[in-house]
């Protein structure tokens, strides 16, 4: 009798183990699942963001950060790969860009008075959300070790740095495409905005090529308007004095009428 107790508990303890493990590999295995998922997302969003981003808004930490974090993601994915190869070659790829980036010198000045392709609020809004993306990332990436701290602190200075460009860019791009139409006025007030972004922006004293550019084309465009505007006033009253001329020769001639009859 107490054989049976003991085997039945036995049998009632393996039965509950076997859940218990069995539960516990398939909560393993959906972690696993969505920690791929997750490192694919991410690997996707870095290689976007390498695309999408003006290489000028880029420094030399940021570059490095950026390469690191797409090696450190591919590792990761070779782990758990059957499909090495593609992964393998962009391995190699990133490998070879960090190499050059780490030899790499950056003339801060040279690079932020160049203008980054930014022609309409679509590519500044994806510029912008990936800005938010790598934000997230070098969080990830110092608190992994992978990026010391004071790097980390610079590539989020860099950051900021983008954000102002995207939007001055922008701006800029946007009022040129306007002045090509001819159309002087909304051309003018797209241009003033630029120029207040600019006088307003941290980066200032790197954009005074830019500044002095703006306020050159703005003082045109006004000259512009003022010579329009003053050929208006001179047609206008061109106008004026020969509809005067003409109501005064009517009242002369019924003053004629009025004397004849």
């Amino acid at each position: 009798m107490d054989s049976i107790i003991v085997l039945g508990t036995l049998l009632l303890v393996t039965l509950v183990s076997s859940i218990f493990i069995k539960g516990y590999l398939d909560k393993r295995r959906i972690e696993k699942a969505r920690e791929i998922v997750d490192l694919h997302d991410d690997l996707r969003r870095m290689q976007n963001a390498m695309a999408v981003i003006p290489s000028i808004y880029l420094d030399v930490p940021t570059r490095i950060f950026m390469l690191k974090r797409t090696m450190q993601l591919v590792s990761k994915l070779l782990e758990g790969s059957s499909d090495n190869h593609n992964l393998n070659a962009l391995y190699q790829d990133m490998e070879s860009q960090l190499e050059k980036a780490l030899t790499q010198k950056d003339d801060s000045v040279k690079r932020l008075n160049k203008r980054g392709k930014v022609d309409n609020p679509d590519t500044a809004h994806e510029i912008r959300a990936m800005v938010k993306f790598l934000h997230e990332q070098i969080v990830k990436s110092v608190k992994s070790g992978l990026i010391p701290k004071a790097h980390g602190s610079r590539v989020v200075k860099n950051l900021k740095v983008i954000m102002q460009r995207t939007v001055i860019d922008m701006n800029y791009n946007m009022a040129q495409a306007i002045l090509k139409t001819q159309k002087l006025r909304p051309a003018l007030s797209k241009l003033k905005v630029t120029l207040g972004l600019v006088i307003k922006s941290p980066l200032k004293q790197y954009l005074t090529q830019l500044k002095e550019e703006l306020e050159k084309t703005i003082k045109s465009i006004e000259s512009k308007l003022a010579i329009e505007s003053k050929k208006a006033n001179a047609r206008s009253g061109g106008q004026l004095a020969s509809g005067m001329d003409k109501i005064k020769e009517e009242e002369d001639w019924d003053t004629k009428k009025n004397i004849y009859d």
